[in-house]
């Protein structure tokens, strides 16, 4: 993710990858990092020199496993770098991090199917849904975004997408509450039931919410709460696109047009 303007602060260019591994290791006071994950595919860098500088750390003991977050509404870039892998001897990325919830199903059609297929750990991000899913949401209660840093258009009830979302949210809380369950646990209990999951990460802001979340990993949600939430929100759609984290630079005009 960029930094700065700087050409050189952001992106997936070899210059980057080391000097910020080089500073991260020294902020942290450590001599190598177990995951290094690399948050979306650099348009401007070959996946080959992102994945040859990642090599090269690893070979040097300073990463021990890399990783990639975002890559990919289709999949086609994560076979794209496990092909480069492959035939140029180089480390593959062992991981890939999307976002997933009960509003964001969009990997279900073929990023989890692809990581399944390459044997790579999916650690999925935001099972809440940005907050949607936390209970803060609802018809008769007023919210805001959990974070400034959120795109105002996961939010903003002018879009209709958004007051869809709103209406799925008050069905899945009588679900939930007729299944004996919290609107956070079946929320995050529906992610972890995916066989391509490997672990779903939380962002709790307080140990409260964080002691609210963790039922979830012993819940087994029944066949028949698991067929009403897919006749809410269909497998492989995302509610409002706008939730997705890809496309951002290939849906661009500089993109679209010569």
């Amino acid at each position: 993710m960029p930094i700065s303007e700087e050409p050189n602060h952001r992106g997936g260019s070899r210059l980057w990858i080391i000097r910020e591994v080089e500073d991260s290791l020294r902020r942290l006071r450590t001599d190598h990092i177990d995951l290094y994950q690399v948050h979306r595919p650099s348009p401007d860098t070959d996946i080959e020199e992102t994945l040859g500088a990642l090599t090269d750390l690893v070979r040097q003991g300073k990463v021990h496993y890399i990783g990639s977050s975002s890559y990919s509404y289709s999949g086609s870039q994560i076979v794209e770098a496990q092909w480069a892998s492959r035939e140029r001897h180089l480390e593959r990325f062992v991981t890939e991090q999307p976002p997933y919830s009960i509003l964001v199903r969009g990997i279900e059609e073929d990023v989890l199917p692809t990581a399944q297929r390459y044997g790579m750990g999916t650690l999925t991000y935001s099972p809440l849904a940005g907050g949607w899913l936390s209970g803060r949401w609802r018809k008769d209660a007023a919210s805001a975004p959990t974070s400034s840093a959120r795109p105002s258009a996961r939010f903003d009830m002018s879009s209709p997408a958004n007051p869809r979302k709103l209406d799925v949210v008050e069905e899945l809380a009588q679900l939930a509450e007729q299944s004996g369950t919290t609107l956070v646990e079946m929320a995050i209990a529906f992610v972890l039931n995916h066989p391509g999951v490997t672990s779903a990460i939380v962002g709790p802001r307080t140990m409260e919410q964080l002691e609210s979340y963790l039922p979830a990993a012993e819940i087994n949600l029944p066949t028949e709460v698991l067929d009403r939430i897919d006749e809410l929100v269909a497998p492989g759609v995302t509610v409002n696109p706008d939730d997705n984290s890809y496309g951002a630079h290939e849906l661009t005009p500089a993109a679209r047009r010569r």
